[in-house]
């Protein structure tokens, strides 16, 4: 395989931190970018088809401001108890993230949108951080807020089941966006939907890129055109031609964002990769990639931490049974200030979503 080499780099020498760091940012994962912007969707059709209004049913769909910079760097969805937020734990733990400086979380509805301060953070104990590569998975994170969600704001419960290979999911992403033919090239703070089909578990992938995923930890799905020259994972021997114009990947600024099977959270968005990385170009094997780049063009592969593996933890912290992260100071700002929000952005390359043209 392309990343043979590296593979063999890592088991036989002793790189620095930074090198790995590397390797994996810009390599296994090259939707991991340096400027920590968080993905939006990337659609097959027009990206200006799939903007979700405020009171049509993604409200409890929020942005994050993680690292202060004025812009909506990661993506959540509040569960159940109109007090907590599933997210990424990768946002408040790589590229340089600080506990300390999260704002607060951001509701878009009807009559404005409502900044909530946060009170905890809980990760999960068995999260690495982007650059394990001995055991990827667990990229999952719930903030508890420092009061309850307006009650505009949906809802959603999770997914428990683990029939999600195969299955429609509906993703939900923020900022950047673009057209699958050329990937995220547009900077927009629009909410937008996209749909995509969960094609396998991710340790597939495992033996394509220098990483050990963990079993059942992540789903995977690639950005299809239709194409079978543009199917990644046809190449590894699952073929599907895709959704036609609903068809979308994560980009920069959808990191912690949602997908819904069946109204319930199914997957959490948490990388993005390709085919045939070329560490000295950067680039992506063309076939299946339709530019051979990486930057969420057809024929790239999402990843989302699989939420069905991870419920026990999620049940544990909503009911009081796991102690936080980081516990964060009460405020001394008042709840529920209304924002303009900003675009969305993190960067691991955050992922976007992009739609088939």
């Amino acid at each position: 395989m392309q990343f043979d080499f590296l593979l063999k780099a890592l088991k036989t020498s002793r790189l620095s931190a930074i090198a790995q760091a590397a390797i994996l940012a810009v390599g296994a994962f090259t939707a991991l970018e340096i400027n920590h912007r968080a993905e939006a969707l990337v659609f097959a059709g027009n990206p200006n088809n799939y903007i979700v209004k405020p009171g049509t049913g993604y409200d409890g769909v929020v942005s994050l401001d993680v690292n202060r910079n004025g812009i909506s760097d990661c993506m959540g969805s509040l569960l159940p108890t109109g007090l907590h937020i599933l997210t990424a734990a990768h946002c408040f733990t790589d590229f340089g993230a600080n506990l300390d400086n999260v704002l607060p979380v951001s509701f878009e509805l009807p009559t404005g949108t409502v900044s909530i301060n946060v009170a905890k953070i809980f990760i999960h104990p068995e999260w690495g951080g982007l650059f394990d590569i001995e055991s990827f998975g667990a990229d999952i994170a719930i903030l508890e807020l420092a009061s309850i969600a307006p009650e505009a704001a949906q809802r959603y419960d999770i997914y428990r089941d683990t029939d999600e290979i195969g299955q429609v999911g509906v993703k939900v992403g923020y900022g950047d966006t673009g057209q699958g033919n050329l990937g995220s090239t547009i900077s927009s703070q629009n909410k937008r939907s996209g749909q995509n089909i969960y094609d396998a578990p991710g340790e597939i992938l495992s033996s394509v890129i220098p990483v050990n995923i963990l079993p059942g930890a992540v789903l995977a799905y690639d950005f299809d055109n239709g194409k079978p020259e543009n199917d990644a994972f046809g190449v590894l021997g699952i073929p599907d031609l895709g959704l036609g114009l609903q068809e979308a990947i994560s980009a920069p600024g959808d990191d912690g964002g949602p997908t819904f099977i069946n109204g319930l959270i199914a997957g959490v968005t948490s990388i993005s990769t390709c085919l045939g990385f070329n560490f000295v170009n950067f680039g992506c094997s063309s076939p299946p990639d339709v530019d051979n780049v990486g930057n969420s063009s057809f024929g790239e592969i999402g990843i989302d931490t699989r939420v069905s593996t991870y419920a026990s933890y999620v049940d544990d912290v909503l009911a009081g049974k796991v102690t936080p992260t980081k516990q964060i100071p009460e405020p001394n700002t008042i709840f529920g200030t209304v924002f303009a929000l900003g675009a969305f952005g993190i960067s691991s390359r955050f992922k976007k979503k992009a739609i088939p043209s």
